[in-house]
Formats: C-alpha cells, sequence, structure tokens
C-alpha cells in the first residue's frame, strides 16, 4: 500500500515536471495581445498614454527603478489621449503587431522612459520601461530585445529637445537607418 503511494506520489511530480518545462518552453517569443485586442476594436476615444521622460544624459547616484523615475521631481510627465493617439494609429497598430524576443540575462533597470498605455474599463494594457543595463528593454514586466518601435511610438508626444536628445542617446540613426 505505502509503495503504490509512492509510485503515485513520484508519477504526479514527474506529471507537473513535465507540465512545468512544456509551458515555459514556447516563451521566448511573445506578443501583446491584450494590447492588440483593444487597438482592434477601434475606439480609441477611452485609450490613454502617459509618458514619463527624464533626460537619458542626466546620470543618478543609483539606476532608477520605475516607481524612482515616476517620483524624481527632475521628471516631465505627458498624458496623450484618444483622439490624439488616433493621428498615430500606425504606430500604434506596429506594437500590437510586433513579436518581442524575451531576454533570460540578469541585469538591472535604470528607467529614464516609462510609459503606459491604459483604458479605464481594462487599466493597464501595455507599459514599457526603458531602459535595462544593456540597453534592452521591460515590456509588461519582462525584459525584451530592443525594438525600433518601442522608441518611436513616444516620438511625437515627446518635445522637440527631448526627441533629439533621446535619438543621440541610444544613437538613434546608426542603430536603426544604418
Amino acid at each position: 500500500m505505502n509503495t503504490k503511494k509512492n509510485i503515485l506520489l513520484v508519477f504526479l511530480i514527474f506529471i507537473l515536471f513535465v507540465v512545468t518545462i512544456l509551458t515555459s518552453c514556447g516563451g521566448n517569443d511573445m506578443r501583446l495581445n491584450d494590447f492588440s485586442k483593444v487597438i482592434e476594436k477601434g475606439k480609441l476615444d477611452d485609450l490613454s498614454l502617459t509618458i514619463y521622460y527624464m533626460n537619458p544624459f542626466i546620470q543618478t547616484r543609483f539606476p532608477l527603478s520605475v516607481d524612482h523615475l515616476i517620483n524624481r521631481s527632475s521628471v516631465q510627465t505627458f498624458v496623450i489621449y484618444g483622439n490624439e493617439l488616433e493621428e498615430q494609429i500606425d504606430l500604434i497598430n506596429q506594437i500590437g503587431n510586433t513579436t518581442l524576443k524575451s531576454i533570460k540575462k540578469e541585469t538591472y533597470l535604470d528607467a529614464r522612459i516609462y510609459y503606459v498605455f491604459s483604458t479605464e474599463e481594462e487599466g493597464t494594457i501595455l507599459d514599457v520601461a526603458m531602459w535595462r543595463g544593456d540597453s534592452n528593454i521591460v515590456v509588461n514586466g519582462i525584459a525584451v530585445e530592443e525594438e525600433k518601435i518601442f522608441y518611436d511610438v513616444v516620438m511625437p508626444f515627446l518635445p522637440e529637445n527631448a526627441v533629439k536628445d533621446l535619438k543621440a542617446y541610444i544613437r538613434y540613426d546608426e542603430r536603426f537607418n544604418g
């Protein structure tokens, strides 16, 4: 009787192990399904974009978490609503169609730009923090490889001097046009 319990326990542990491995294997590429669903509905009047921006050339004593960034007095905050977002619908659609490649390497976050797409009904549907210590990006809490669209989508809503600083900091033309 005791042997049957041990065999059953080992079998259940094995099944749990296999399920865990199978569910984690497919996670290298991900899509922004919740974000895409909201955009596909076509009603952007409930959508808002909040951008927290700090000049990336400003040095800090320690790497900034998102909370540290949001609560700094030197951070500029921009809030953009549905009708203004509709003017950039092509860029917004590109985000939803982007396949992201997650990164397993451990590094730290040093946030200088953080932006959030949200709706009243859904709450936060997409948040993006830039940068990790290796110039990658954190999307919805997951470290991913850098994609040009994550820069492009905020640039129309930043002041000209911020765009200039951002492009210089990431060497935009060299990375994405060269």
